[in-house]
């Protein structure tokens, strides 16, 4: 039987967990669990007690799923990014997990970061992918841009503005509310300067979404079926959901037709930034790609010969 790897993307707003042999990569389970372990810390970047125990409940069932299909603790690695990269306390939690499950968290930064993401993307996309691009991933905390031609990274950057650090920042009764939207454009746009002005250089003809946010972008066109490595998704559609559901309440929202609940809160953050990004760059084609930081994981840090079975 070949030997099994385990790795866990610790988010923000949610923890992720990709299973797959060491020898090739393979899907073999992919769970989300919305563990919330930013919420309540956003400003006094405080990991909350209630988060800790979600979490540690999130990753002990990770770790049982691993060991019944055969897997061992010390294959099982868990990256830790940006709350615990920002959070006061976050060496009570590691030292939590450290404890409880033998897992050591490795805390990335944000480049390290971007670079997962891209390893992933560029092992989802089309063979011969000349297209420049520009790829975003939303987390909760941060988001990640890369902006790519070829095999060639032009720049890349860690912005903190993640879904619920921007809610913290602007909404109205601790929900998104149209009355902020000139209030938040101000500051996004005053924090993407310096990425806007070198994509406007480098002129990327699509933007390239990694999993999370990007995940109910493509449930909200309905298609059925597993998600692919990555496709094209519909803009028309997609700036017609982002119209409809900034319009809604949170409860109205909850029940959209595509959404996940977990994410109904933050999505319309989310999508301002899709939104504007591709205002701004005057981008008419966005993509999606189900590979993002587990999977570029794989490929940078485990696919190696040593790993062969």
């Amino acid at each position: 039987m070949s030997k099994i790897c385990a790795i866990a993307d610790l988010g923000t707003n949610t923890f992720q967990l990709l299973i797959s042999p060491l020898s090739e990569f393979r899907v073999e389970e992919h769970l989300q669990r919305p563990v919330g372990l930013g919420k309540g810390a956003m400003e006094e970047v405080t990991l909350q007690a209630d988060a800790m125990d979600r979490a540690l409940t999130a990753l002990h069932e990770f770790m049982a799923l691993f060991i019944s299909k055969g897997g061992v603790a010390s294959d099982f690695y868990a990256i830790g990014t940006s709350i615990l990269r920002r959070a006061s306390n976050a060496d009570i939690f590691i030292q939590r997990v450290y404890e409880e499950l033998g897992i050591q968290i490795q805390i990335i930064d944000g480049m390290q970061e971007a670079e997962y993401i891209y390893n992933g993307i560029r092992n989802s996309l089309p063979e011969r992918w000349e297209k420049t691009s520009l790829v975003m991933d939303i987390g909760g905390g941060s988001v990640e841009f890369i902006l790519f031609r070829g095999d060639e990274v032009l720049y890349r950057v860690s912005l903190e503005l993640g879904g619920l650090r921007l809610k913290s920042l602007f909404s109205v009764d601790d929900e998104f509310n149209l009355a902020i939207l000139k209030d938040l454009e101000v500051y996004v746009s005053n924090e993407m300067i310096p990425l806007l002005d070198v994509c406007r250089l480098a002129r990327p003809s699509v933007v390239i979404g990694a999993a999370g946010a990007f995940e109910t972008i493509l449930d909200l066109e309905s298609r059925s079926g597993h998600a692919p490595a990555s496709c094209e998704l519909n803009l028309e559609v997609f700036l017609q959901h982002k119209t409809n559901l900034d319009a809604l309440a949170y409860e109205e929202r909850v029940g959209y037709p595509g959404m996940k609940a977990f994410r109904a809160s933050i999505f319309p953050y989310a999508t301002f930034l899709v939104e504007k990004v591709l205002r701004e760059l005057e981008i008419k084609e966005l993509w999606f790609s189900s590979y993002s930081l587990k999977e570029g994981f794989w490929f940078t840090e485990l696919q190696n010969p040593s790993n062969q079975p």
